[in-house]
C-alpha cells in the first residue's frame, strides 16, 4: 500500500501542507528573532541615565525595554508556531545552572539582598539574549547580518568616542543622557562615548572590532571597495579603543587581529585577506602611537593607574609677609618627585600656583591665585627655583598659604594619591579688595582615592574566604568592599576589577564552578566556530576578548556589555551547533 492510500481522501497533500505550513510558522520564528537581535545591538549602547519607567523596587531602562520588547516578540513568534527552539542542551543547561547558583546565593546573601536578586535577573536576562541568539543565527546568513550591526554599532559608538574626545561642540550635550561626565587618568581624557566609563566602552567596542576582522576576512578578496570600506571602518573603532586609554583593549585588539591574520595566512596563506588583517594591524599600531606623548603611553601601559605620576615636594619659606593691593615675590624650590615631566608649552600645561587657607581650619579664603610658567620642561627628578609673584587673598589678617601645581583645566597635585602638601604662614595687611578671588571649593579638596586592582582583589579575596561556599550576593561587592579594605571610604560605584573575581566573592563556590562551565562550554564552542568558516574567525575572536578582558575589568552589572557579549556567544554557539550539523551530515 502506497503511503496516499494509507490516508484519508486529500490526507498527503494536507500533511504536506501542514508540514509546510509549520516549517514556515518556525521559519517566521526565527527571522523574528535574528532581527531582534539585530535591533538590541543597535539599541545597547545608548541607556540614559533616567529610566523611562520606574515601578515600586524597580525600574526599566530604555535599553531593558527593548530588551524585554525583543523577548516577548520572539516568544510569540516561536509559540505561535507549536515547536520548540532548538538550543544546544549543554550550554543552555550551564547558563540554567550559572543563574541558579547565582539566585540561591543572592536569597542566601548576608546584605543587599534585593540588590543581589536585582543582578540575577540581568544574569537571566542575558541567557535569554544568548538564546534568542542562538535561535536567530541558524544560518551563516543570520550570523553575517548579526555580525554587520555589531559592526555597524561599533562603529557609530566609535564615532561618538572619538567626538568625545575631540570636544567636538554639542558632543558633551549629547552624551549628558547616557553618562555623569569625562573620565580622566593623568590628566588624559579617556573618551567613554555614551557610556558611564571607559572601560565599558571599550569592551563593546573590542567585541565590535574583532567581529569586523571575521567580516573582513569572510569577503571576496576580488572585491577590493567592500575590503577597504571595512578597514577604513574598524580602523575607526580601533582608533576609538586607543581613545579610551584601556590597556586590555590595546591587548584584545591585537590578540583580534593575531587570530585573524593566523587563520587565513594558515589556511589560504599570504593571501589578500591576510594582506588586508595586516594592513589594519599597521594602521592601528600607527593610530595608537600617534595618540598621545611616548611618555604617557609609557605610564599608562607599566603603572597602575596614574599613583605618583604627579608629585612634587616644595622648598618654601616658613613665613610670608605682604599687602593685599601689591604682589610679591617669593623665591621657592620645587622637585618633580612623580613620573611625568612638567610641561607649560604642553596641550595640558603644567603651572605653580598657590591657595590662601585659614589659620586654624581647612576653609578656602581664596583657591585661584596666580600662575607662573616654567621656562623649560621640568623632568623626573629635577629640582627647580622660581620666584613667582603671590598677591593676597582680598582682605587682611593671618592665613596659610598652600603651594600647589596644577595641570590646567584637569588636576590639582595637591587632590592626588600621596601627596606632598607644603604651606607657609601668611601675613596680609593693608585694605579689603574682595572677599574672595575667583571660583572655589569651600574647604581644601579631600585627597583622592584610586584604590589599585590588587586592593580591589585582595577585599575580594577576604570575602570569599568568609563566605566561600555561597558568597555575599552578586553585585553586592561594590556596596561591601570597604569592610575587607583599608579604604576609609568605599565608592559604591567601584566593582572588584576582574570578572572572575567579581563572581567568587559574589557567589562562592557555588557560582564559581557553574560560572566556570559555562566558561568552559563557551570556549568550545567558540573553536568550533573558529573552525567553521572565515566569519567565526571574528566570533572566536570576540569571545577571547572577553575572556581576556575579563581578568582585569568586570562588565556583567552594565547593559549595554552584558547584551553584547551574551550575541557574541550566543553566535558561537549557534557556529558550533551548525558545524556539528554539516560533520554530521551524510
Amino acid at each position: 500500500m502506497s503511503v496516499a492510500g494509507a490516508l484519508p481522501h486529500g490526507g498527503l497533500a494536507r500533511a504536506v501542507a501542514g508540514q509546510v505550513n509549520t516549517t514556515a510558522v518556525r521559519s517566521r520564528g526565527a527571522v523574528v528573532a535574528s532581527f531582534g537581535v539585530v535591533v538590541l545591538v543597535l539599541a545597547a549602547p545608548f541607556e540614559t541615565l533616567n529610566p523611562l519607567l520606574r515601578l515600586p523596587g524597580q525600574s526599566v531602562s530604555t535599553v531593558e525595554a527593548v530588551l524585554l520588547a525583543v523577548l516577548a516578540a520572539t516568544a510569540f513568534a516561536l509559540a505561535r508556531s507549536a515547536t520548540w527552539p532548538e538550543v544546544p542542551l549543554i550550554p543552555a543547561g550551564a547558563w540554567a545552572a550559572f543563574v541558579a547558583a547565582t539566585l540561591v546565593s543572592a536569597i542566601l546573601a548576608p546584605a543587599f539582598r534585593a540588590n543581589a536578586i536585582h543582578m540575577t535577573a540581568r544574569f537571566a536576562l542575558a541567557a535569554a539574549v544568548w538564546a534568542v541568539t542562538v535561535v536567530g543565527a541558524g544560518s551563516e546568513r543570520d550570523r553575517r547580518r548579526i555580525v554587520l550591526a555589531i559592526v555597524v554599532s561599533g562603529v557609530v559608538v566609535g564615532a561618538l568616542v572619538l567626538a568625545d574626545f575631540l570636544d567636538i561642540p554639542g558632543t558633551n550635550w549629547l552624551l549628558a543622557r547616557f553618562r555623569t561626565g569625562v573620565a580622566v587618568v593623568g590628566a588624559q581624557v579617556r573618551a567613554t562615548g555614551p557610556f558611564q566609563y571607559p572601560t565599558i566602552a571599550s569592551m563593546y567596542l573590542e567585541i565590535a572590532f574583532a567581529a569586523g576582522v571575521g567580516l573582513l576576512v569572510s569577503l571576496d578578496p576580488e572585491r577590493q571597495g567592500p575590503q577597504l570600506l571595512l578597514i577604513a571602518a574598524l580602523a575607526l573603532v580601533a582608533e576609538a579603543i586607543v581613545f579610551t586609554f584601556t590597556r586590555a583593549g590595546l591587548l584584545t585588539v591585537a590578540v583580534s587581529l593575531a587570530i585573524g591574520g593566523a587563520s587565513q595566512w594558515m589556511r589560504h596563506g599570504f593571501g589578500r585577506a591576510t594582506r588586508a588583517v595586516l594592513v589594519l594591524a599597521l594602521v592601528a599600531a600607527i593610530e595608537l602611537l600617534s595618540s598621545r606623548s611616548l611618555e604617557m603611553l609609557s605610564l599608562r601601559l607599566t603603572t597602575e593607574g596614574q599613583g605618583r605620576w604627579f608629585s612634587a615636594v616644595f622648598e618654601v619659606p616658613s613665613r610670608v609677609s605682604l599687602d593685599t593691593r601689591t604682589p610679591i615675590e617669593v623665591p621657592i624650590a620645587i622637585t618633580n618627585t612623580g613620573r611625568a615631566t612638567w610641561d607649560s608649552d604642553a596641550a595640558e600645561p603644567i603651572k605653580l600656583s598657590y591657595h590662601w587657607i585659614a589659620e586654624d581650619s581647612d576653609d578656602v579664603i581664596a583657591w585661584e591665585g596666580i600662575r607662573t610658567l616654567f621656562d623649560r620642561p621640568v623632568r623626573p627628578g629635577e629640582t627647580v627655583s622660581l620666584t613667582p609673584q603671590v598677591g593676597g587673598p582680598g582682605r587682611p589678617g593671618r592665613f596659610r598659604l598652600m603651594w600647589d601645581l596644577e595641570q590646567e583645566h584637569r588636576l590639582w597635585f595637591s587632590t592626588e594619591p600621596d601627596a606632598s602638601i607644603a604651606f607657609s604662614a601668611g601675613v596680609v595687611t593693608g585694605a579689603v579688595t574682595s572677599t574672595r578671588i575667583g571660583a572655589a571649593p569651600s574647604r581644601i579638596p579631600r585627597i583622592a582615592v584610586r584604590p589599585g586592582r590588587m586592593v580591589l582583589w585582595g577585599a575580594a579575596w577576604r570575602m570569599f574566604l568568609e563566605r566561600p561556599f555561597l558568597g555575599i550576593g552578586a553585585d553586592n561587592y561594590r556596596l561591601l568592599y570597604g569592610q575587607y579594605s583599608t579604604i576609609k571610604e568605599a565608592d559604591p560605584r567601584v566593582h572588584s576589577n576582574s570578572m572572575y573575581f567579581e563572581v567568587l566573592a559574589g557567589t562562592g563556590l557555588l557560582g564559581a564552578a557553574a560560572f566556570l562551565w559555562l566558561g568552559a562550554v563557551q570556549a568550545r564552542a567558540a573553536v568550533e566556530a573558529l573552525r567553521s568558516s572565515p566569519l567565526g574567525v571574528g566570533i572566536a575572536a570576540a569571545c577571547a576578548a572577553i575572556a581576556l578582558h575579563g581578568l582585569v575589568d568586570s562588565f556583567m552589572s552594565f547593559s549595554g556589555t552584558y547584551i553584547l557579549m551574551a550575541v557574541a556567544l550566543g553566535l558561537a554557539s549557534a557556529s558550533a551547533r551548525e558545524r556539528g550539523r554539516r560533520a554530521h551530515r551524510i
